[in-house]
């Protein structure tokens, strides 16, 4: 059985979850920014009528990279992004950073700030 790992940036702080089998890996990242657009392009689920979950697939090194955006009446959200593939975590993670700041529009609010 797969085994997460949990990946730790510089302060300490959870970053990543990892999952390794069978020679990929899987990255995944909690991201909860605001888009000022609904995503196009990609599979939407909905949840009763006030709600979609849209997934969003690109290629990303040697894996697919997935963009998981949540919309509902005030607004949509990324909420999380994937990584599988072959590639190691620590070549992923800083990818995986750049690939969410590609995929969300400048006016985006995090909900640290």
């Amino acid at each position: 059985m797969p085994i997460v790992k949990i990946h730790l940036d510089d302060r300490g702080e959870p970053i990543a979850r990892i999952v390794e089998e069978d020679g990929l890996y899987v990255v995944s990242m909690d991201v909860f920014k605001e888009v000022g657009r609904f995503p196009e392009g990609g599979e939407t689920l909905e949840i009763t009528e006030r709600y979609k979950i849209v997934v969003k697939k690109r290629e990303l090194m040697g894996g697919v990279c997935e963009f998981v955006y949540f919309q509902f009446p005030g607004g949509t959200q990324l909420i999380n992004v994937k990584y599988v593939g072959p590639d190691p975590p620590e070549a992923v993670i800083p990818a995986l950073a750049e690939a969410v700041d590609e995929e969300v529009s400048p006016g985006e609010k995090n909900r640290d700030n």
